[in-house]
């Protein structure tokens, strides 16, 4: 079978997405599923069908999806109301839309990593990440599994917080 002329191929886009929580317990089909339902709940199945999402990869805290030129409006859309994957609370980010993979990836190399800090919050000692901007997301763990929560400076002040570096969560 011969291979379409680029004229006549589908034309697609990718979006970058960022992961929050950092290092998230869960693949590539789970982040699929989770997106796909939001769009399905969203727009419906037609539309959904139309909008034609496919995960690319995952790599760290990215998700890369392609979906049909036109649509990535409405997929980020979707996107934004995912709040849940594996019954772990997330949210995606949309970083940047592009046309090409090339140009997706160059736009992942130049994110900001966030610093390990141990941090007491009411006497209780929880581990997280600091970025350069303020924001620090914290991971309490207990018998009940774990929760995530994001914090800011001034939630850290409001709170009487103390954050100090830590070797690694």
């Amino acid at each position: 079978m011969k291979v379409l002329p680029p004229t006549l191929r589908e034309k697609r886009r990718y979006i970058l997405l960022r992961i929050t929580p950092r290092g998230l317990v869960a693949d590539e089909r789970d982040l699929y599923y989770a997106v796909s339902r939001c769009v399905t709940q969203l727009f419906g199945d037609t539309t959904a069908s139309l909008i034609h999402t496919a995960t690319i990869s995952r790599e760290g805290d990215f998700l890369i999806l392609r979906c049909r030129r036109g649509c990535e409006r409405m997929l980020a859309a979707a996107v934004a109301t995912v709040h849940q994957v594996n019954d772990t609370p997330v949210h995606l980010e949309t970083v940047a839309t592009s046309g090409t993979l090339k140009a997706i990836r160059r736009r992942m190399s130049g994110e900001v990593e966030g610093v390990f800090v141990s941090c007491t919050i009411n006497g209780r000692e929880q581990s997280g990440l600091r970025y350069p901007d303020g924001k620090i997301d914290l991971i309490r763990r207990d018998m009940k599994g774990q929760e995530v929560v994001f914090l800011t400076q001034d939630d850290m002040e409001n709170v009487n917080a103390t954050t100090t570096k830590s070797d690694g969560i």
